[in-house]
């Protein structure tokens, strides 16, 4: 396994993507700062040091299907919580799409991107960072010195054990799983789609990888990807 650190860099997805032939599976790009980090939909993903920030690579066997692929965040984010939770336990969360909780604010969010058949999986978690004042109410810290290296590691060997599972078709017990840390669940929600805005109930995350939301008594599912979640009714 190759693991290339740098001390600052654009974005370890970038890096990796650009030079995505001389890398192979699970291989790793970390930096200690990243001047032009990313989150979904072109978000901006604060970076400052004492984060894990990192990205590996995953080189399917066998070409992934649309639907497939949509399944890898939610692989991502469940395999970046257990680790977590082997190196220290707490009330952690998974919140749909991409994103792993701690004490029901953000410690780590999730940014993949397929580059032909191959996916470069980003990763930033709070670990030694202060939180900015701003946005204590919403995201947190570890605040701890772990070793961040180690941190990393565990955290692509989960993945490749829970891929490895995936790849098995034991998905059904992976969603379980996933559902069981539903930071969403039974929380009022809405959902924005372009102009329109869904109100409902969030419920379950179904096999597909889409999530439920109850409105006026009736399940509608939402696709990943197609929506964004504006903010927690609750």
């Amino acid at each position: 396994m190759k693991f290339l650190k740098f001390d600052e860099i654009d974005s370890t997805n970038n890096y990796m993507k650009e030079n995505i032939p001389s890398f192979e599976n699970y291989d790793i790009v970390s930096a200690k700062i990243q001047t032009s980090g990313r989150g979904r939909r072109g978000n901006v993903w604060l970076s400052p040091e004492g984060m894990a920030l990192f990205s590996f690579l995953l080189k399917p066997e066998k070409t992934l299907s649309i639907i497939e692929a949509t399944k890898l965040p939610l692989l991502a984010g469940i395999s970046t919580l257990v680790a977590l939770k082997k190196i220290k336990d707490g009330a952690y969360s998974f919140k749909w799409t991409n994103d792993v909780f701690l004490n029901s604010k953000k410690l780590c969010g999730i940014l993949i991107e397929r580059v032909k058949d191959d996916f470069v999986v980003g990763i930033g978690i709070n670990v030694a960072n202060k939180i900015p004042e701003d946005i204590k109410n919403i995201a947190i810290s570890m605040e701890s010195d772990y070793d961040i290296d180690k941190l990393i590691l565990k955290v692509v060997e989960e993945f490749s054990l829970y891929y490895k599972r995936f790849s098995e078709g034991k998905w059904q017990e992976i969603i379980e799983e996933i559902n069981s840390y539903n930071f969403l669940k039974n929380k009022k929600i809405r959902v924005h789609i372009g102009d329109k805005v869904f109100q409902g109930i969030a419920r379950n995350i179904v096999e597909d990888g889409r999530i439920e939301i109850e409105m006026d008594g009736e399940i509608k599912l939402f696709s990943v990807g197609e929506i964004k979640i504006e903010k927690d009714y609750y």
